[in-house]
């Protein structure tokens, strides 16, 4: 089972994935918590009643920057039927934040979590001590000169982050999803993720393998290969759409095309060195910084699952 965290800052975009979230929850039968990160310290603000059991005109009261925020986005997924009513909570300190447990509608439990640091850092840490499998954020595209005044957070999580990501934009969990497979090893670490997701998606899924015009032939050959793959494999699970090999001078203008405003794009992470990928960037880098759409942005997969290539319908 896979495990599901949502990032909120409490703008309004932040529904969008907290709505993603909560539709991906309920079809996986997925575990799911919800966190916050803050910029400052606990020291540069008022602490929160820890400890103590916070009744829900308690709740209502509370202005607490992070914790607010928290309630704000539990209050969504009540109104989505992942998590129950709200009676009261407990805020509990945890290091470098804050976390308080709330009942879900499954007779589960939702985790939510307030950190304080370094944005990606900060993630990271629950990532790593929680094996959370895929992080859930609604993080708009900025223009070029603000990318270079102040950075680029969905660059940041591309690059650093210890999981899979989902940057949510124009596409929900039921539009189109775009698999963009080329034979490549990152694109291959795609489909046992998929695997996991398929439950949750109810259209057909589109296979989009590209070349170039001077790919080697050993390339379009393992393209070739991968693409009918992945089409054999989706065939057997009745999750076939469309299918396209293109012959493209620039893949990135090909996918955003293809893609338009309202799918989910999903690519492998690029296994280039690190250096390279920071300094020229990658395919899955400028798909991120350029389409309206959503992106699935697979950077790991499970521990053991065998090569999609060469064990049979080795992923289900």
């Amino acid at each position: 089972m896979i495990k599901l965290i949502v990032y909120t800052d409490g703008k309004p975009d932040a529904v969008r994935a907290l709505h993603f979230a909560a539709e991906f929850k309920k079809r996986l039968n997925a575990e799911l918590s919800v966190i916050t990160v803050r910029s400052s310290t606990h020291a540069a603000e008022e602490p929160p009643p820890v400890g103590a059991k916070l009744t829900a005109d308690q709740l209502a009261e509370l202005r607490h920057g992070g914790l607010r925020t928290l309630l704000d986005a539990a209050s969504v997924l009540v109104d989505e039927g992942v998590l129950a009513p709200i009676d009261s909570i407990q805020i509990r300190d945890i290091p470098r934040g804050h976390v308080f447990v709330c009942n879900g509608a499954a007779d589960d439990r939702i985790v939510f979590y307030e950190c304080f640091g370094p944005f990606v850092e900060a993630i990271n840490k629950e990532v790593d001590e929680h094996g959370y499998g895929l992080l859930i954020a609604a993080l708009p595209r900025r223009g070029r000169l603000v990318r270079l005044m102040i950075g680029s957070t969905a660059r940041k999580l591309a690059l650093d982050l210890h999981t899979s990501l989902l940057v949510v934009r124009g596409g929900g969990p039921d539009h189109r999803f775009l698999v963009c497979a080329d034979g490549s090893p990152s694109s291959q670490r795609q489909f046992p993720m998929l695997q996991q997701l398929l439950p949750a998606i109810r259209q057909p899924i589109d296979i989009l393998c590209l070349s170039s015009p001077d790919m080697p032939p050993q390339k379009i050959k393992d393209a070739e290969a991968c693409m009918q793959r992945a089409r054999d494999w989706l065939t057997v699970r009745r999750k076939l759409g469309l299918v396209a090999l293109r012959e493209s001078h620039n893949r990135s203008e090909t996918i955003l095309e293809i893609a338009g405003e309202n799918a989910v794009i999903m690519m492998g992470s690029s296994l280039r060195h690190d250096v390279y990928r920071r300094i020229r960037g990658s395919l899955p880098l400028r798909i991120l910084e350029s389409t309206p759409s959503s992106v699935l942005l697979v950077k790991r997969v499970p521990e053991g699952d065998p090569d999609f290539m060469t064990a049979p319908y080795s992923c289900g």
